[in-house]
């Protein structure tokens, strides 16, 4: 398997595994709603041996305007992140070149998941990349993934 392939391969591991298994956790949800008050939250996943970060942005939300924080969150509460997780799946479809990105819609929220960023290994002091370095990389690099996931409200 080429280098681009295994990373394309790699990207679709991460997206179903660590993301939609990491949207479904109570944790994550609190994260989540605490994160409201910040500009951009971080949540660290290792499932499955695949290392990376989550980078929750719903800052869309809080600008829709009043109420709409609110609507969310009892959303939340009745279930929307573990629904959310159900749209990972063999069936999912991946958008981009390397697999990177994926859009799911429930409940009246579209969740945005995006690969934008890259973590190297510890020998190489674990420095963030940009895809378009990605050639630099030696094969056999475990590379962390650094996706973001943007919420907001789905265009009516």
């Amino acid at each position: 398997m080429k280098k681009m392939e295994k990373i394309a391969h790699e990207n679709g591991l991460f997206l179903i595994l660590n993301v939609g298994m990491c949207l479904g956790m109570r944790r994550f949800a609190g994260e989540v709603l605490e994160s409201f008050s910040e500009k951009m939250a971080q949540f660290p996943t290792d499932s499955a041996g695949a290392p990376g970060y989550i980078r929750v942005d719903s800052s869309a939300i809080k600008e829709k305007g009043y109420g709409s924080w609110d609507n969310f969150e009892e959303r939340e509460m009745g279930g929307l992140f573990e629904k959310a997780s159900y749209g990972f799946s063999s069936r999912t479809v991946f958008e981009g070149d390397l697999n990177e990105k994926i859009v799911i819609k429930r409940d009246g929220y579209e969740f945005l998941f995006h690969i934008r960023e890259y973590e190297r290994d510890s020998a190489h002091e674990f420095e963030i990349i940009k895809p378009e370095e990605l050639d630099s990389v030696p094969e056999g690099e475990v590379l962390g993934r650094v996706a973001y996931l943007t919420i907001k409200p789905e265009a009516t």
